[in-house]
């Protein structure tokens, strides 16, 4: 059986070939003189059966019902060039097409039954009722014969024809859903692999972070150093495999919201600063008080790959983001300014292209894989923002990205979180001093880099590995100041479960996930409960900076009640 769809195009095309042409026959047999109840009869056939048809297509439930009328018009119309023998007898030449729209219109078995049954009725008509009847026309034995020994021909050749491209058709959808479900497989393997080697990755950064910490001989911090840049572009190669891995499959779901810029602009601002400080160029992201609607993880990612970009290849000057309305408050268009080396004119396509770098042709891997404007440019295709380069070499780059503007509300009363990084102060390590951490974590060497680097920060850290082990913590005595959970937990609960059953026994604690899943539909759901959720691997500024800023707000919302 023809897909739905398949049916749907074929049921039109048929149908509105048929008003065309058949109109314009009807008109012309009409004024042909002795062709006018020939051209009166495809006339009524196409008001009354095609035209129908041609509406009755567009919608599922009715779709047997028009098949059914074109086939009657189809009976109807060269019924009759059989009977009125059209201009000269050429009419039965139109004929030999009954079996190949009866077959294009409907399956093997009741094409097969339409066809001949429209033969068998010929038969009857050319050789029982012709002869006898004067008004019909003329044909000879000989014309009557060969006309219907080539219709049974043609309708053999039809089937024939058919069956082919039934066959065809369903190999083809064989090997569609082979192909989709070999997406599917390769978007579970992503998803997998994604987690398992952020989780070890994570550990790994969080460890090396911690060690920095031990006092050291001049050679041993060289050393950890060169440790902690290899972690990093390591994080940082991993980070861009799979963003361009996942957005790349078709069942990646861009999920737009009314969200304020603001909530992709603080992260960016914060993780950037001391980068930028670092080579001695400026960086400046004002704030924004803007709302688009967009998916905020897109344009997150869309934003902090085009920053990376421009810190990354900016020596001298500086770095700027600025959002500007556009297209009379209708748009929002995000700008990445730069002054650096600028992009020569016939490169500008090139670096949007998979692992080409302009100023790394000895392929550092230190400069990551070159993917990260490929995931921009892909981004934005997916989603549909538009995406602008204009550069001078020598002067410096400005990529632009177009996102659908919305109003702000009046009172924001929900807001979603990207994700809480604020900038980090001289006072972060002091904020987190003698903090009771309860920390869900199964993985052992993730859970003890976490336990290891909170209590190098003078935090006091209970960790377990599911909920019940949380309930059973606080129902002992600890009663945590924060709560850091991963999401894939054993026993049966997940971290925003465990920490709802947490702040249903101690009250509504601050809480974020720590999470290496990748889902969309994790982020989308932690969003919708209000909880922070930082992807592994985590740096630990951003991890001190989102403690700290959870502290605060639990301090504020407290003197405020």
């Amino acid at each position: 059986m023809t897909a739905i769809p398949e049916r749907a195009d074929q049921i039109r095309v048929a149908s509105y070939i048929g008003l065309v042409v058949g109109f314009l026959f009807a008109v012309f047999n009409m004024l042909t003189p002795g062709m006018f109840a020939l051209g009166a009869t495809e006339l009524v056939a196409v008001l009354f059966f095609v035209a129908p048809a041609a509406v009755l297509c567009r919608s599922a439930h009715t779709m047997d019902l028009a098949e059914n009328l074109l086939l009657l018009a189809t009976f109807t119309i060269f019924g009759a060039l059989i009977i009125f023998g059209g201009i000269g007898g050429t009419g039965m030449f139109w004929v030999f097409t009954v079996p190949f729209l009866a077959f294009f219109v409907k399956a093997q078995r009741t094409a097969w039954v339409f066809s001949l049954g429209f033969l068998l009725l010929a038969v009857l008509y050319l050789f029982g009722v012709a002869p006898h009847w004067g008004s019909a026309y003329p044909y000879t034995t000989v014309q009557a014969t060969h006309f219907l020994l080539a219709l049974a021909f043609y309708t053999g050749l039809a089937a024939a024809f058919n069956h082919i491209r039934t066959r065809y058709a369903q190999q083809l959808q064989k090997a569609k859903e082979r192909a989709e479900e070999d997406v599917v497989n390769k978007s579970r393997f992503l998803a997998a692999a994604s987690h398992d080697l952020r989780q070890p990755s994570h550990a790994l950064g969080l460890f090396v972070a911690r060690l920095t910490q031990v006092p050291q001989s001049d050679e041993s911090r060289e050393l950890v150093q060169g440790v902690e840049d290899s972690v990093r572009a390591l994080q940082r190669m991993l980070d861009e495999f799979f963003d361009y891995s996942r957005l790349g499959l078709p069942t990646m779901e861009v999920k737009p919201m009314d969200f304020a810029i603001e909530h992709v602009l603080a992260p960016v601002r914060d993780s950037f600063a001391s980068q930028a400080l670092a080579k001695g160029i400026g960086f400046t992201v004002p704030t924004s008080t803007a709302w688009v609607h967009a998916d905020p993880a897109l344009v997150q990612r869309v934003l902090i790959n085009l920053v990376a970009n421009a810190v990354q290849y900016t020596t001298h000057g500086r770095v700027l983001v600025a959002c500007r309305p556009v297209a009379q408050g209708r748009s929002l268009r995000l700008q990445v300014w730069d002054t650096g080396m600028g992009i020569a004119p016939e490169l500008q396509d090139k670096v949007f292209s998979e692992f080409y770098q302009v100023a790394n042709p000895e392929r550092d891997r230190a400069k990551g894989f070159g993917l990260g404007l490929s995931i921009v440019r892909l981004a934005c295709q997916r989603a549909g923002y538009p995406l602008e380069l204009h550069s001078r070499t020598g002067r410096g780059s400005c990529f632009s990205v177009t996102l659908p503007m919305v109003p702000a509300p009046v009172r924001s009363v929900h807001t979603t979180p990207v994700s809480p990084a604020p900038a980090e102060t001289g006072e972060s390590y002091n904020s987190l001093l003698s903090r009771k951490v309860l920390l869900l974590e199964d993985d052992p060497l993730g859970g003890a880099a976490e336990q290891h680097l909170l209590q190098g920060w003078g935090c006091t850290v209970e960790k377990v590995a599911n909920a019940e082990a949380a309930l059973q913590c606080v129902r002992q005595g600890f009663t945590p100041n924060l709560l850091i959970s991963d999401y894939r937990l054993p026993g049966g609960h997940d971290g925003m479960e465990a920490i709802a059953m947490v702040r249903a026994e101690v009250g509504p604690i601050p809480a974020c996930l720590v999470s290496g899943d990748t889902d969309p539909s994790v982020r989308a759901r932690a969003a919708t409960l209000g909880i922070p959720l930082l992807q592994k691997p985590v740096r630990p500024a951003k991890l001190r900076a989102a403690m700290r800023h959870l502290l605060q707000a639990a301090a504020e919302s407290a003197k405020a009640s």
